[in-house]
């Protein structure tokens, strides 16, 4: 089965909300919409941390400082928290 490889901002919506209405199964949306189960997993995490605002993609790279970057690392190293939690807080 061939994979699509890019999705609008609304058809992920649309996939999301059927998701979240049990309209269809996990498996069922993936097979529906021709996608992998790692990219609807992705797309869960991303509503679930950030609502909907987190499937908007932009055309441009973001950029970080080396300070927040080493933050995070650090959060990360120390156990002080699971990398879900530090993508949630550093965006």
């Amino acid at each position: 089965m061939a994979f699509k490889h890019k999705y609008s901002y609304a058809e992920k919506e649309k996939i999301i909300i059927e998701y979240l209405n049990n309209t269809y199964g996990f498996r069922e949306l993936c097979r529906i919409y021709e996608m992998s189960q790692g990219a609807l997993k992705g797309w869960i995490r991303l509503y679930n941390a950030f609502g909907f605002e987190g499937l908007r993609t932009s055309s441009q790279a973001s950029r970080y400082s080396s300070v927040l970057k080493q933050s995070a690392v650090n959060d990360y190293l120390n156990g002080k928290y699971t990398a879900p939690e530090i993508l949630k807080k550093y965006k």
